[in-house]
C-alpha cells in the first residue's frame, strides 16, 4: 500500500503538466483573441483608435481579464511540473539539472505573469478602478509590452526547462531519449522564434506529451 501511495504521489506533479498546457492555451486564447487586427500596424493614430475601441468594450475586456487569470493558474500548474521534473532528474541522479530545470520553470512563471499583468493593466484599471479609456500610442504600445514578456521572457525560461530537462532526462534515461532530445529542439526554436507566437504550439506540445510519458512511467527514489 505505501509503495502504490508513494508511486501515486510521484504521479501527480505529472498531472500538472497538462493541465498547464490546458490552461495556457484557453488563457491565451481568451486574452488575443478579442484584440483588435494588424491591419493598421503601419498608421499610429489609426491603430491607436482600433485599441482606444478594444478597450471601451467591456465584453472583451472581461474576456483579457478572464484569460489572464487563467494563464496566471497555468503558470502555477508548470511551476509544479517543473518540480516533478526536478525530483525525475534528482531520482536519476542528475541534481543539478533538475534545479536548472526548476529554475527555466520558474523564469517561465514570473516573466508570464509579469507579461499577463502587463496586459489586463489598462482592462483591468478601466473596470476596477474606474479609469478612463486611453487614447494615443500608450493604448497599443501596452500590450506590445506585454507580448515581449509572454513570448520572449516567458519562452526564454520554457526553453531552459526544455533543454536541459531534456538532454539531462535523455542521458540519464529518466525520461525516453526521443522525447529528451525533442526537448532540446523544441527548447531552441521557441527560445529563438518564439515571439512568432506560433513555435510556442510546440512548447505547450511537448509539455502535454511529457506528462503523459511521465504518468505512464512513475520514477524510483532511491
Amino acid at each position: 500500500m505505501e509503495s502504490n501511495g508513494r508511486a501515486s504521489g510521484r504521479r501527480g506533479g505529472a498531472w500538472f503538466g497538462i493541465v498547464a498546457a490546458v490552461l495556457y492555451v484557453a488563457g491565451v486564447m481568451l486574452m488575443f483573441a478579442p484584440t483588435p487586427n494588424d491591419k493598421h500596424r503601419k498608421s499610429p493614430t489609426k491603430y491607436a483608435a482600433d485599441y482606444h475601441k478594444f478597450f471601451a468594450d467591456g465584453d472583451k475586456r472581461a474576456m483579457v481579464i478572464i484569460g489572464v487569470y487563467v494563464v496566471i493558474l497555468a503558470t502555477i500548474a508548470f511551476v509544479v511540473f517543473g518540480s516533478h521534473l526536478r525530483d525525475r532528474l534528482a531520482a536519476a541522479g542528475a541534481t543539478g539539472a533538475g534545479r536548472l530545470t526548476f529554475a527555466g520553470a520558474i523564469l517561465f512563471a514570473a516573466l508570464t505573469m509579469v507579461g499577463a499583468l502587463a496586459f489586463a493593466w489598462i482592462p483591468a484599471s478601466i473596470a476596477f478602478g474606474n479609469g478612463p479609456v486611453p487614447s494615443g500610442e500608450i493604448a497599443y504600445l501596452a500590450p506590445q509590452l506585454a507580448y515581449g514578456f509572454l513570448l520572449v521572457g516567458g519562452m526564454a525560461g520554457a526553453a531552459l526547462t526544455l533543454c536541459v530537462g531534456g538532454v539531462a532526462g535523455a542521458r540519464t534515461k529518466a525520461l525516453p531519449a526521443w522525447l529528451g532530445w525533442a526537448g532540446l529542439v523544441v527548447g531552441i526554436i521557441v527560445f529563438a522564434i518564439g515571439s512568432w507566437f506560433m513555435p510556442v504550439l510546440l512548447f505547450v506540445l511537448w509539455t502535454i506529451v511529457a506528462a503523459i510519458v511521465c504518468l505512464r512511467r512513475p520514477f524510483a527514489v532511491s
